[in-house]
C-alpha cells in the first residue's frame, strides 16, 4: 500500500484514529517500517511514540472517543463485553478491576488508571498496524 490516503479507504478503523497513530509513531514511512512488527510481536516491544505513559496516557486522553468505539467493535466481534475484553489484556495481568476499566473507559478522560490507559493506546496501535498488515498480505 503506497499512500496513508488507500490505507484509510481501504479500512474499517476511524479514519482520524488510523491518522493519529500514524502521526504518534512518527509519520507514515515510519509506520510502515513498523506495522509488521507491531501486528507480529505487540506494542510491548517498544515503538517511537509508544513507550512512555505521558506519552500512551495523552494519546489516550485525546484519541478515547475512537478507541472507545473500536474497543466496542472488537468487543462485538468477539462476543464478549468491553471491560472483560479489556481486563483481559496481556498486559494487565488481571490487575485492575471492572470498575476500574470502567473509570478509565467512561470517567474523566484526564483522570484515568495509567496501565489502563497505556493497554488502550498500545490497543489501538496494535489494531491499526494489524488492519495495515493484513491488508498488505491479501
Amino acid at each position: 500500500m503506497k499512500s496513508l490516503k488507500s490505507f484509510v479507504a481501504q479500512s474499517n478503523i476511524e479514519p482520524s484514529l488510523i491518522r493519529a497513530v500514524v502521526r504518534q509513531i512518527g509519520g507514515w514511512e515510519e509506520f510502515k517500517e513498523r506495522a509488521a512488527d507491531v501486528a507480529n510481536y505487540g506494542a510491548s516491544g517498544g515503538f517511537s511514540g509508544f513507550i512512555y505513559y505521558n506519552d500512551t496516557c495523552a494519546f489516550y486522553a485525546k484519541h478515547r472517543a475512537d478507541i472507545l468505539a473500536l474497543t466496542k467493535d472488537m468487543a462485538d466481534q468477539l462476543g464478549e463485553g468491553v471491560l472483560e475484553m479489556v481486563q483481559a489484556f496481556n498486559c494487565l495481568g488481571e490487575d485492575y478491576t471492572l470498575d476500574e476499566i470502567g473509570e478509565t473507559l467512561y470517567g474523566n478522560k484526564n483522570k484515568h488508571h495509567t496501565q489502563v490507559a497505556n493497554a488502550l493506546a498500545w490497543f489501538a496501535l496494535e489494531e491499526v498496524c494489524r488492519a495495515y498488515d493484513d491488508l498488505q498480505n491479501n
